[in-house]
């Protein structure tokens, strides 16, 4: 079973570990107790002191080890030989580090008598165990940061729109195709519709498409993201979509496909109906309008939680 703990570094160390790419850490002898109960797959978020930030999520990939020889961090009098290795699940950039206040009121590892005279006293240790739920609502802020700072850069050219796909953690999927699959699959759902990837334009039909939105049981949407593959075989899909009433036809292309697009759907009575969207306005979409839906969301949220102060809603 996956554990989840805290790992509390300086801000050197911290450094440090984001120039390796958070490929290994290692602890003190005196907490080498906990080090040898960590399994493959237990997550680890990093907290920085002297700057009251959370930078980082990593994740184990090996079985703990003992290294005595090999200097990675900075103090002078101390290896930290109790080792894992690891690798990056999120990390922030300097001025998009969590201001881990903003939690206080809402983490319960940290004792009711902390929250209201010290609760720094809850991040003495350098590695202690968190519950799940703890791990999840830090992780879950963090990347509404990295999601923000997305949407903040309004232009991207194709190349920047694929890259930044790719290297979204919050994705599941592998292949640029799917990712963009993926989300607007996620962002239909969000948006209140039945959403489905790999969906076939009815129950029995053979032709299944790469995205579809459903309002109940009734076909709204039908997307065919065309990254590789054949476009006529993409563009015969959509056509057979609009034929069960899909109220909304979609492809994805790259730019260069533009015009073997118009070439092939200009006698096509498909052409009056259907869109062509760019890579980058499906990331705009997606980026805008999970930070929208998650501040719309907050601001229908209505009940009641005992606080000891009151939180600030930045975006």
């Amino acid at each position: 079973m996956t554990k989840y703990r805290l790992i509390v570094t300086s801000i050197d160390n911290f450094k440090i570990d984001r120039e390796r790419n958070f490929d290994i850490e290692g602890f003190h002898e005196r907490v080498k107790r906990q080090v040898q109960e960590i399994n493959i797959g237990d997550k680890f978020v990093y907290y920085v002191n002297g700057i009251q930030r959370i930078g980082a999520i990593s994740e184990a990939i090996d079985e703990p080890y003992f290294d005595d020889k090999t200097k990675v961090w900075l103090e002078d009098d101390e290896i930290w030989a109790y080792r894992f290795k690891t690798r990056p699940i999120l990390v922030l950039n300097d001025d998009e580090m969590l201001d881990v206040r903003q939690l206080i009121p809402k983490l319960s590892f940290i004792t009711p008598q902390q929250k209201a005279t010290s609760w720094g006293l809850a991040f003495h240790k350098s590695l202690r165990e968190i519950p799940q739920e703890d791990f999840e609502l830090i992780e879950s802020e963090m990347r509404k940061v990295t999601k923000s700072s997305l949407m903040k850069s309004t232009l991207f050219t194709e190349a920047e729109a694929k890259e930044a796909i790719i290297a979204d953690h919050t994705l599941e999927s592998s292949s640029l195709h799917d990712r963009i699959g993926e989300m607007l699959e996620i962002i239909g759902s969000r948006m209140g519709y039945n959403t489905f990837t790999r969906h076939k334009v009815t129950p029995d039909h053979a032709v299944e498409l790469d995205v579809a939105w459903l309002r109940g049981k009734n076909p709204e949407l039908a997307v065919e993201v065309q990254i590789g593959g054949n476009i006529t075989e993409a563009k015969d899909k959509l056509a057979q979509a609009r034929k069960f009433n899909y109220r909304k036809v979609i492809m994805v292309i790259e730019e260069s496909q533009l015009p073997r697009l118009n070439a092939i759907a200009k006698f096509d009575e498909l052409m009056d109906w259907l869109e062509a969207w760019s890579i980058q306005s499906v990331l705009k979409l997606y980026t805008s309008g999970i930070s929208f839906l998650n501040l719309y969301e907050r601001l229908t949220e209505s009940r009641y939680q005992k606080k000891n102060e009151i939180e600030f809603i930045r975006e």
